[in-house]
């Protein structure tokens, strides 16, 4: 095999093909993935990689209709249109999502804060960018293979085999025509295949899954001293801050109570007496965590019988335990690499977007009225 990058070609049937194909696309790909490996590139990444995700979750807000784009069209990209019942239909499904999760119907003002105009319209938008991408990356379903996985859909099944009368209801069902709806599996099929694509061409070595599994399962000891004001833990505080000796014995000289902490994973301490205690909010964990040993955090924190000031005793990392005797570990070594293919291919998408010609129709937006 050249220096190219191989890639998946779907043909007629089930046969795949290897072809190749080689641009600044495929670079960036390979420059991430490479990248990546390493703790200075990561950083880089996922900095760049919230760049786009800020940008684009924004779009639908501070960009104005561009040229090309049509009344019917909420956004255009690269010259190919995404229509109002696109939108409708892409926030019919996520609305769907959300009530299966909440277990119950939504109201209006509950669907307003979950900006799910907002999130369809973004999820489109990568959609698009990635079946624009499909050329590139040498993939092309045929007509025969996406009427056979029609074909076979259990959904359009009757008595074992397909029923025209089920397949034409359940486009009418969904306001689709026959030809639409094989346009979308195809392209459904396409990015998936893509998405295949881009996230086995990503690997985790061994140490990142080490170093990230201590750094999750790490323990913590800390002392925490409570006082009845604000104003007494702040003077506290400045004095610990400037001397860092004798927690306990100084907190009491300022009428404050000291309690210490035994270690915990950070899952430990939220099942913990302590945490139902103390009230111990998304703030105090973080700080509690990302701090070093005999670190006095710069914070006074409210709880539930006063306020706090924190002092970290020790911080113990776990070894971690390879081979048959660690399935759990092995298991969780799986999940993380999962995650991190996803979210490189999230940071591809990213890039593909901020790469392609995007322009939202805010006026087609503005008449969009879901519910």
């Amino acid at each position: 095999m050249n220096s190219d990058t191989a890639f998946i070609k779907i043909t007629a049937g089930t046969e795949l093909n290897f072809v190749t194909a080689k641009n600044w696309d495929l670079i960036m790909l390979d420059f991430l993935r490479r990248f990546y490996a390493h703790t200075a590139g990561k950083i880089i990444t996922i900095l760049v990689g919230l760049l786009f995700i800020v940008g684009f979750s924004f779009l639908p807000y501070i960009m104005g209709a561009g040229g090309g784009a049509s009344p019917s069209d909420v956004a255009v990209v690269a010259g190919k249109g995404i229509s109002l019942n696109d939108l409708n239909r892409y926030y019919g499904k996520l609305e769907n999502e959300y009530e299966k999760l909440y277990g119950n119907k939504l109201t209006r003002k509950e669907l307003s804060m979950l900006n799910l105009t907002g999130s369809a319209l973004s999820s489109l938008i990568a959609d698009k960018v990635l079946e624009l991408k499909a050329p590139v990356f040498g993939i092309e379903v045929s007509n025969g293979f996406i009427a056979r996985n029609i074909a076979s859909a259990p959904a359009f099944q009757k008595n074992g085999k397909f029923s025209d009368k089920l397949f034409k209801a359940d486009m009418l069902d969904n306001h689709m025509t026959p030809a639409a709806f094989e346009k979308n599996f195809k392209n459904e099929i396409t990015r998936e295949y893509i998405k295949r694509v881009v996230e086995e061409s990503f690997s985790v070595v061994d140490t990142q899954f080490i170093n990230d599994y201590k750094i999750r399962n790490k323990s913590v000891s800390f002392k925490i001293a409570v006082f009845k004001t604000k104003n007494k833990a702040d003077k506290f505080l400045k004095s610990e801050i400037l001397f860092n000796k004798d927690f306990s014995g100084i907190a009491k000289k300022y009428g404050g109570g000291t309690v210490a902490v035994p270690l915990f994973t950070e899952a430990g301490i939220i099942k913990s007496f302590y945490f139902k205690k103390y009230r111990f909010n998304a703030d105090m964990l973080k700080s509690i965590f990302s701090s070093g040993r005999k670190d006095v955090i710069d914070e006074v924190f409210p709880v539930k019988t006063g306020y706090a000031v924190i002092k970290i005793q020790r911080v113990f990392f776990p070894r971690y335990v390879s081979g048959k005797l660690s399935k759990a570990n092995n298991k969780e070594s799986e999940m993380y690499a999962f995650q991190k293919e996803q979210k490189f291919l999230d940071y591809y998408v990213d890039y593909l977007e901020s790469k392609s010609n995007v322009k939202i129709n805010k006026n087609a937006l503005s008449s969009f009225h879901p519910y």
